[in-house]
């Protein structure tokens, strides 16, 4: 699969549900191993987030990705989730690092 292919693969990919209630947003490397995300609601108290995201496959993943990770709204859960892939399997960024740097200069000092 080649580094295009499997950005839209990631842009294009549809939230599935299982019987469970859980969303999955299943893709695959550049060589072809699974690589899936899913989504589940969680307690109506949690106060860290309304969505529970994992990911799963072989993107050597550790504690310092610091998963799950928690969301209030699925758009936000999607759009993280596959701002992620995109940057971790084909490091593919959605800003430029100048665009970032810019954003934090451009901020006042407190």
């Amino acid at each position: 699969m080649t580094r295009d292919e499997g950005i839209r693969q990631i842009d294009t990919a549809e939230w599935l549900k299982d019987e469970y209630n859980t969303l999955h947003l299943k893709v695959e490397d550049q060589h072809g191993r699974p690589i899936t995300a899913w989504l589940t609601l969680r307690p109506y108290y949690c106060d860290r987030g309304h969505i529970q995201l994992l990911i799963d496959g072989p993107l050597g993943l550790d504690a310092a990705d610091s998963f799950p990770r928690y969301f209030f709204s699925f758009a936000e859960a999607d759009m993280h989730t596959r701002t992620f892939l995109r940057w971790r399997m084909w490091k593919e960024r959605l800003h430029s690092l100048e665009a970032l740097s810019r954003a934090f200069s451009e901020k006042r000092a407190s």
